[in-house]
């Protein structure tokens, strides 16, 4: 940079090469910036499609477990996708977390329903329960066997109660429909054998 340098040596050479390596490393800057905002590019547009498949999947799945699983999975991806710049990925995560909150929404939503449906079930059940465990007593044959058809039919028609509670209540009602038809059985029994 000296206008008149008293140095010795080829300093025509020098210059030459000095720039020539200005120009080099000109060149590598912009391929450097090239390559950067072409990675900022794909991390962008990576995110895009991890935020459109979670939209996606908030409004549509109802694959609760999975559906669950992926947003996680997405979740962790998120992450490791850096180089996207701060406003961009404060859009893109705002849309994201919408999504997760819908998709949260929708799934407590279902299991509150199923919760509902559960109960009154149960409560349906345990009335049957209470019903057949009376009748088991009953002398009238015939139509207490009928009822204790129907009873069936409005026991499958009820819906499922919370598991523990379906078995046992099961276990009463299968119990009074069973006493009923041993006592009906001998009654027969020893009906056919005065017959014979």
């Amino acid at each position: 940079s000296l206008a008149e340098a008293h140095v010795v040596g080829d300093l025509v050479g020098l210059a030459a090469r000095i720039d020539y390596l200005i120009a080099r490393a000109g060149v590598a800057v912009e391929h450097a910036k090239a390559a950067r905002d072409a990675a900022r590019g794909q991390a962008v547009a990576r995110k895009q499609e991890l935020v459109a498949e979670a939209e996606q999947i908030a409004e549509e799945s109802t694959q609760w477990k999975a559906a669950g699983d992926r947003l996680r999975a997405i979740l962790d991806e998120w992450k490791t996708i850096k180089g996207v710049d701060r406003k961009t990925d404060e859009q893109l995560w705002r849309r994201f977390a919408k999504a997760r909150d819908t998709f949260s929404r929708r799934r407590g939503s279902h299991f509150a329903d199923l919760d509902r449906q559960r109960s009154t079930a149960k409560a349906r059940k345990q009335e049957l329960v209470e019903e057949a465990e009376a009748l088991s007593e009953s002398d009238d044959w015939g139509p207490t066997a009928g009822r204790f058809k129907d009873l069936m039919l409005e026991w499958k028609a009820a819906g499922r109660a919370p598991k523990d509670a379906d078995d046992a209540l099961w276990q009463r009602f299968r119990a009074a429909q069973d006493r009923f038809f041993a006592r009906r059985s001998a009654v027969f029994d020893e009906r056919d054998a005065e017959f014979a």
